[in-house]
């Protein structure tokens, strides 16, 4: 099933509901948050029974400390970080860890690394844009689908898979763009 992110003020209210002990809300807040916590997890090349420990770790740090979350609708970042550290205490715990060679190598990480918990956001970010995407007309979908391909055709070549002259794609592409970002800006239905 698939779940789009809610805004800031609906996990905030979602958290509200889970505080004031609604089990559904509950359930909801652990199947949507699941992935993100699965992600950041894996992350840390944990064997799948270590995950599932950091997984019900981070869980149970959320019952415990939720109430003293000061901004609710700040939740998944209080979750990728608490995911995070419950990670880095579990291969502490394990001494998993066996530095060899040069230790300046294991000191620093690459500046252009994205983090684990950016990651998992950005990746829920783009199941919202594959969701509105998919909302969009058919013709839309096509024209994007192709001029998004990796690597990119040349409007000549995209032109004629499309069947249409050149000169139309950019308009037709900012259109396309357009609508999108209206159906981003709604709530899914």
């Amino acid at each position: 099933m698939a779940h789009t992110a809610p805004a800031d003020t609906d996990v905030a209210e979602l958290v509200t509901t889970c505080l004031l002990g609604d089990q559904q809300a509950w359930v909801r807040l652990v199947d949507h948050f699941t992935p993100l916590v699965w992600t950041i997890a894996r992350s840390h090349r944990l064997s799948p029974a270590d995950c599932q420990d950091v997984y019900q770790l981070t869980w149970l740090r959320a019952v415990q400390h939720l109430p003293q979350l000061r901004e609710r609708g700040q939740v998944a970042a209080w979750l990728a970080t608490t995911a995070r550290r419950e990670c880095l205490k579990h291969i502490e715990r394990s001494q998993r860890l066996v530095p060899v060679g040069d230790s300046s190598v294991f000191d620093t990480c690459a500046r252009d690394a994205e983090h684990p918990d950016e990651q998992a956001l950005r990746r829920a970010d783009a199941g919202e844009v594959l969701s509105a995407f998919r909302r969009l007309p058919s013709r839309d979908q096509e024209l994007l689908g192709v001029l998004m391909a990796d690597p990119p055709p040349s409007y000549d070549e995209a032109g004629r898979l499309l069947g249409l002259p050149r000169g139309s794609l950019g308009p037709l592409r900012q259109r396309a763009l357009g609508r999108l970002r209206v159906l981003l800006a709604q709530p899914v239905p």
